[in-house]
């Protein structure tokens, strides 16, 4: 299947048209101005129509192609005139003597070396990528560079990939009439003036076919007439130039990796990656300079990150195994992918908001107003050529067990991403992309860890972007094919379906047949709420258009065609009369609303089993009762059948339910302005060029999305630093700061620390059974993870169990009862997965317990294995 980029949920829904996702031009700018943008656009590039040679510190540099190279970054120190050439070379000024005064003159000639003032100046590196490679990265940076690259003859060009003036496409502006783009060559009309603080444009054919003199916009009237003409051309940006300190050629900043950040003084010396190069083969000094640049896997990790980075991990190994073991090659001749870093780069707590209309329509049904959901972005990063690119984007929302009904514990994928420079492009065993598969494992990981943190429902909207739309990333390349509906619904489902296989899904199906196709409790007070779903928004749209007449039909029908529908009042009519029409349209499009269910839930009453016991029957795969339901169906005590089509009986099993009573996320906060917002993050894109449409152009944004992710996580850290709040903490072995990011700590040693790193290399530290714990950040102790929390309970309840009379306040201990219970009457334990799961935690206890006489079950007998095979 071809790559493409993924996402749920279209661009401009919900969105104020022409304010967030367009870059508009000033309106008091004529046309001419707008012609003249390419050239003024940065510093250094002189108009084409100038005739004068440049002038750079009194230096004349002309063209010697009759083309004018544009003119060096401009130094903040002034530079005297220079006296001679000696004195030029020796880099001092020299102090005239007084012609009327010989014993002045003999003075200031005996004297001349103390008055020298030297001119050389401090030299300041690291304002390019490039310095931080090593020669095998540079070389590789340079062959990229080169590759397709065309001689240009009379024409001043880039040293390093051979092209003169580059232009960035014109930033995509929408038609305030249709909505729909403007192409980038094409002409648009704006109003004179900015409407209610925005720029407002016009197509082209909207303003053709108007027929009146007037356009109506944001309920303001424009005449006609009086609207500016612009070509959308005019409105492309030329990337920048920098000339190399020490050869004095020119590159474009994106070739050389150039950080305009890091040189805001124009005081930095740029040394392009050819002279580096030199340097480096030569060993000669290279100057002081700091080496600060900071890689992706420098981003602070989280929990959530640091799981789904180890399961990828896990599973590409497998999948090398299983493509050799299918080909017949050898496993060290199947290419992995390298250098794969993710990181959880935004983590905040936010709302959505009700539209008040929508919840005065639901009032009765104690509708609430907001829903409090924690939003995350996770990135994927891979090392191309010594850069580490931005390829794939996931953003989520999360509705924890303190959010209100229909929403908790129900996680929503609201946008996904991705460009297709992926590498080895090879397909796996099973004869999909491997790109496929590293994109599909980190969706299965991520509903596998909030399956881990009791959530139990998922929701997809699988909406492609429109042709030339972008998502996440600003400016995908052309090669990448934008999919179909069909396409992408096809390429969750089969996400889907690996799900499944490895336990982490227990259902499939679509939001049609989970809410519209029962018969009882048909109401829009159960469809969960998503800030510019499909379904929120079909409702809002419904409701308004809603007219007495249909309301007055609907309260007409008799009981037997509302199947057992009570209306008490006209709510209620308009309630069902609403469903039915967002009926009709969801069916349109219902295999598009994807429903994953990760827990099981009753078949009687769509209850999630959350905590007791879970009957079900192997036969019929799709039964699943609560206690509840099971007890009320049941036809004679002790007898645990059901009958199946109203003959044949078929045995019930029963499992026990252990779901986390909270989803509380004790993980890291990380809160930045640059994604607080899909909106924001493509807008910040928009404005400074971050493009990912070539690969070059893709290193060079990824490389500034980096840098101005770690400068906001270092003001992050120094501001909480000022307040005395974070405590520094560092790695037992290498010493690494580990304040803003997860480390393993140990049971029986909690002053011993392991940064990620330190804990993934040793397989000593994995047999220590080490725990990830948060920071203690803004006053709150550090939190570990739920299995230290569940070796306290099984302490707790086993000595609580024979005593304790009626129930025990003590946390997860009725948890912890359970399972003593569970395992002392199963009969199959090597195949319970329950039994399994407490032999685990059994053996972490016993390798850290120091009681000899403990009653703890299995424990002395863990003890002795460990003892035969050294580990105690």
């Amino acid at each position: 299947m071809p790559e493409f980029n993924k996402g749920v949920m279209r661009p401009n829904l919900n969105a104020v048209p022409n304010q967030q996702l367009s870059i508009q031009p000033d309106a008091n700018i004529d046309k001419e101005c707008y012609r003249s943008k390419r050239s003024n656009y940065h510093l250094g590039v002189p108009d084409d129509d100038t005739d004068e040679d440049v002038v750079f510190l009194g230096e004349t540099l002309p063209s010697d192609s009759g083309h004018h190279c544009p003119s060096k970054r401009q130094r903040v120190e002034a530079h005297p005139p220079p006296q001679d050439d000696e004195t030029l070379r020796s880099g001092v000024e020299v102090v005239e003597p007084m012609e009327s005064d010989e014993q002045t003159k003999r003075e200031g000639e005996a004297n001349t070396a103390d008055t020298t003032v030297p001119l050389e100046k401090p030299k300041k590196r690291n304002v390019s990528l490039v310095e931080r490679f090593t020669e095998e990265e540079i070389e590789m940076h340079l062959k990229s560079l080169h590759e397709g690259r065309v001689e240009l003859k009379n024409i001043e060009t880039c040293q390093l990939c051979g092209e003169s003036e580059l232009l960035f496409p014109a930033p995509p502006l929408y038609c305030s009439l249709c909505n729909y783009r403007i192409q980038d060559e094409s002409l648009y009309y704006i109003p004179e003036e900015t409407i209610s603080g925005a720029q407002h444009q016009i197509c082209s054919p909207c303003y053709d076919h108007c027929r009146r003199q007037k356009f109506t916009l944001s309920g303001v009237d424009i005449v006609k007439a009086n609207m500016l003409k612009l070509n959308n051309a005019n409105n492309q940006d030329t990337e920048a130039w920098v000339a190399c300190e020490s050869c004095g050629k020119w590159q474009h900043q994106i070739c050389g990796l150039y950080n305009p950040e890091k040189d805001t003084d124009k005081t930095s010396d740029y040394i392009c990656p050819y002279c580096l190069l030199e340097e480096r083969r030569s060993n000669e000094s290279v100057g002081v300079h700091d080496n600060t640049d900071l890689e992706a896997k420098d981003l602070p990790e989280t929990i959530l990150s640091h799981f789904i980075e180890r399961r990828l991990t896990r599973r590409l190994k497998e999948e090398r195994r299983q493509t050799a073991e299918a080909t017949g090659m050898s496993i060290d001749d199947v290419s992995v992918p390298d250098d794969l870093t993710l990181r959880v780069v935004f983590s905040a707590d936010k709302s959505t908001h009700i539209n008040k209309t929508f919840a005065d329509f639901l009032h009765n049904e104690h509708y609430p107003s907001e829903f409090p959901y924690r939003s995350k972005v996770i990135l994927l990063f891979q090392k191309i050529e010594g850069v580490d690119v931005c390829i794939f984007a996931l953003l989520v929302q999360e509705f924890g067990s303190e959010c209100s009904q229909p929403n908790k514990r129900s996680v929503y994928i609201s946008y996904l991403d991705s460009v297709k420079y992926f590498r080895p492009e090879r397909v796996t065993f099973s004869g999909e992309a491997l790109r496929t598969f590293v994109y599909h494992e980190i969706l299965i990981g991520y509903l596998e860890y909030c399956k881990f943190r009791g959530f139990t429902t998922g929701y997809i909207w699988a909406c492609p972007p429109q042709k030339g739309e972008d998502f996440v990333m600003y400016s995908h390349p052309k090669t990448q094919q934008t999919p179909s509906t069909k396409k992408l619904r096809e390429w969750y489902v089969s996400m889907l379906d690996k799900a499944k296989e490895q336990s982490v899904v227990t259902n499939v199906t679509n939001l049609y047949d989970r809410f519209f196709v029962p018969t009882c409790n048909i109401t829009a007070a159960r469809l969960p709420y998503f800030e510019g779903s499909f379904w929120s928004s079909s409702a809002e749209l419904l409701m308004s258009q809603e007219t007495e007449s249909e309301v007055e039909n609907v309260k007409s029908l008799s009981r037997r065609a509302l199947k057992g529908n009570k209306i008490k009042d006209s709510n209620d009519a308009k309630n069902i009369l609403l469903m039915r029409k967002l009926g009709i349209r969801i069916s349109n499009q219902k295999e598009d609303l994807i429903v994953v269910d990760l827990h099981y839930t009753c078949t009687r009453c769509s209850e999630t089993i959350l905590s007791g016991l879970r009957w079900f029957c192997k036969k019929c795969k799709d039964l699943q009762l609560c206690q509840r339901c099971h007890d009320l169906e049941e036809e004679l005590p002790g007898e645990h059948t059901h009958t199946m089509n109203g003959e044949e009986k078929h045995s019930l099993s029963q499992a026990i339910m252990n779901i986390q009573s909270t989803t509380e996320d004790n993980d890291v906060i990380l809160g930045n302005n640059t994604f607080e917002s899909r909106q924001m993050f493509l807008s910040f894109s928009q404005k400074h060029n971050y493009r990912f449409d070539t690969l070059r152009r893709a290193k060079n944004s990824s490389m500034m999305i980096l840098h101005h992710l770690h400068t906001s996580n270092k003001l992050h850290q120094s501001q909480i630093s000022s307040g005395a709040l974070l405590q520094v903490v560092t790695c037992t072995a290498c010493q690494k700061d580990v304040s803003t990011t997860i480390y393993y700590t140990s049971l029986c040693c909690p002053s011993y620390r392991a940064c990620t790193s330190c804990y993934s290399n040793s397989k000593y530290l994995r047999l220590r059974h080490l725990f990830p714990v948060v920071p203690c950040i803004h006053g709150i102790p550090p939190r570990t993870v739920v299995t230290m929390e569940i070796l306290q309970a099984l302490l707790h309840a086993h000595a609580c169990r024979p005593t304790a009379a009626g129930s025990c306040s003590y946390p997860k201990c009725s948890v912890a009862k359970i399972l003593f219970n569970h395992t002392e009457v199963c009969e199959k334990q090597r195949a319970c997965r329950t039994c399994t799961h407490f032999a685990m935690v059994i053996r972490i206890h016993a390798y850290h317990c120091q009681d000899p006489n403990c009653s703890i079950p299995r424990c002395s007998c863990a003890k002795e294995q460990f003892a035969m095979r050294g580990l105690r």
